[in-house]
């Protein structure tokens, strides 16, 4: 009996470990059945890279830092954008995000390595509010 090999989700070659970035040619996209609610990082060479979420909304803060869940619960409210750009965001930039569930989330990025979307990355801290909104 040959074992089949486990699959992960994102882009990679098949049957192997997971990759960021766009697949390449060869590669193939594997869906993520159990990603519910996640924050996804994905870079495409004619868009740029960008956050996106099926449940949570994004908004990049422009000029003073966040105090708290208050202010991001304010800057979140009314807003539909379920994908972020990421152009604009230099190291230290916060992005308030809101989930449908009321969990509110300031995210602040560490790094950001854009140029090349093939190889991008972004680490960033996050807080969560949890039913804060």
């Amino acid at each position: 009996m040959t074992a089949k090999p486990q699959v992960s989700c994102g882009m990679h070659p098949p049957g192997q470990g997971r990759k960021t970035g766009p697949p390449a040619p060869g590669q193939e996209e594997v869906a993520c059945k159990d990603r519910k609610g996640d924050i996804r990082f994905t870079c495409a060479k004619d868009a740029g890279c960008t956050l996106e979420s099926d449940t949570s909304v994004f908004t990049m803060v422009f000029g003073d830092p966040v105090a708290g869940p208050d202010e991001c619960r304010l800057l979140t409210d009314g807003q539909t954008a379920h994908r972020l750009p990421l152009a604009a965001a230099a190291s230290g930039r916060e992005i308030c995000v809101q989930h449908r569930n009321g969990d509110i989330a300031l995210l602040v990025i560490v790094t950001k390595s854009t140029a090349m979307p093939d190889i991008a990355f972004v680490t960033a801290d996050m807080t969560v509010w949890r039913r804060a909104g």
